[in-house]
């Protein structure tokens, strides 16, 4: 089982009177999650999914099979959709070990556009390991946009997949392997919508620590821009 030292910071921003964004860190557990919806609709879906994943997180104590984070996944969609019936939602990425296919694995999963990054040392690779649930992001990969144009795109913000928008969750789960030293960054637009990936990645790479690295991205997301709610979660690999 991996085990990580991690560390957060969150700001609303410049421009907004409410902070939408949620996060988790527990030991083995580290969750970003982005809301939406009118009125306190989106920082109610993302503490929703919080409080979910820390109930049973807590609650839990037998070694996580993956089925079961699919399952805390689906009781987390019905959580937020409960809240509004399907007018409020909220993005999810997250990080964690599970058990599957007999042997212990580290697995990313995420809805929306929230992202998880890798930093890896021994190569200086850094990486963005999910896949952004946008309506920009699907016409990137179609070629219909370059990445530069979505970032000024009128619909930069529309996402096409968000927990608590309708009762079937569709999230992407990746299971892959670590080393020790890697920095897993997981953050909210209001990060990635303004900052270019070659700057966070310096910034991941060259902090002294995990709280330091969370520190310097929000600070660097405010100085750019700071119209959104910004939330940056760092776990680092410590032991396999």
């Amino acid at each position: 089982m991996y085990s990580f030292t991690a560390a957060a910071a969150t700001h609303v921003g410049h421009v907004r009177d409410l902070n939408e964004d949620s996060y988790l860190v527990r030991e083995g557990l580290y969750l970003v999650a982005d809301g939406m919806g009118g009125h306190d609709g989106g920082e109610l879906a993302s503490a929703a999914v919080v409080e979910t994943f820390r109930q049973a997180w807590e609650g839990n104590i037998q070694p996580l099979e993956l089925s079961g984070l699919q399952e805390w996944l689906t009781h987390a969609n019905r959580a937020v959709y409960d809240i509004a019936e399907g007018r409020a939602g909220t993005t999810l990425t997250l990080l964690t070990n599970v058990y599957h296919q007999d042997k212990e694995q580290l697995v990313v999963a995420n809805v929306g556009d929230s992202r998880t990054y890798r930093y890896r040392a021994n190569d200086e690779a850094f990486i963005q390991l999910t896949q952004d649930h946008s309506a920009v992001a699907e016409m990137v990969r179609l070629g219909q946009l370059t990445a530069a144009e979505a970032r000024e795109h009128p619909a930069r913000n529309v996402i096409t997949r968000a927990v608590g928008s309708s009762l079937r969750l569709l999230a992407d789960v990746l299971l892959l392997e670590a080393e020790v030293g890697d920095r897993f960054l997981l953050c909210t637009d209001g990060l990635t919508g303004e900052v270019e990936d070659q700057e966070i990645g310096l910034i991941l790479a060259s902090a002294s620590s995990v709280q330091e690295a969370a520190d310097q991205l929000v600070e660097l997301g405010l100085e750019t821009d700071g119209s959104d709610n910004i939330t940056v979660l760092v776990a680092e690999v410590t032991e396999q």
